[in-house]
């Protein structure tokens, strides 16, 4: 039952913020178009979004990305844009943070498998309009293959981003947190 009313927390929060529910899956909305070279979701964890939203904190996609409903999971996706040659996969579009003062915007991903000891997912971090610069975001995983997907990985977050959370919004230390499983899949 604790379980079902966080679910439903989680539904009716993306719903308040008028956040993309769709029928279909989130990279359904995202198909490559023009210059995408094809997509990234992450099937998110909800008891970790769940805890961010307990926090007062709200999540929106920042176009061309998005975020909604696919069944019972709740996905996030972004297109996949550039060159996918010298190890870094580039992205569009992203995620937002915002309390009711605050938003801290986190957009073009790279994920970034140069290090293959220790690969990573970096972001574009700016607050409130202002650029702070590109931070690790989260750290990547071994996750479990997926249907269509080149690659998989699961997501913890990073200490900088931990730090980030911390300093801007004065959430608890969050590092390692798990936020989900990425599924990667160029075209």
């Amino acid at each position: 039952m604790k379980n079902r009313m966080k679910k439903l927390g989680i539904i009716l929060s993306v719903a308040a913020v008028g956040l993309v529910g769709t029928f279909g899956t989130a990279s359904a909305a995202v198909a490559p178009q023009g210059l995408a070279r094809g997509a990234t979701t992450v099937t998110l964890n909800q008891d970790t979004i769940g805890d961010v939203i307990g926090l007062g904190l709200t999540p929106a996609p920042v176009t061309p990305g998005v975020l909604g409903m696919s069944g019972d999971d709740l996905q996030a996706s972004f297109p996949i844009v550039g060159n996918l040659k010298g190890g870094v996969i580039k992205h569009t579009g992203g995620l937002s943070l915002s309390t009711e003062d605050t938003v801290l915007e986190l957009t073009n991903y790279f994920i970034d498998l140069r290090d293959a000891k220790n690969p990573v997912l970096t972001a574009l971090a700016t607050v409130n309009g202002d650029e702070v610069g590109r931070i690790t975001l989260f750290d990547l995983g071994a996750a479990a293959p997926q249907s269509g997907c080149a690659a998989t990985a699961s997501l913890s977050l990073d200490a900088q981003a931990a730090g980030a959370l911390t300093g801007i919004f004065g959430a608890p230390n969050l590092t390692g947190a798990d936020f989900g499983d990425a599924c990667v899949a160029p075209r």
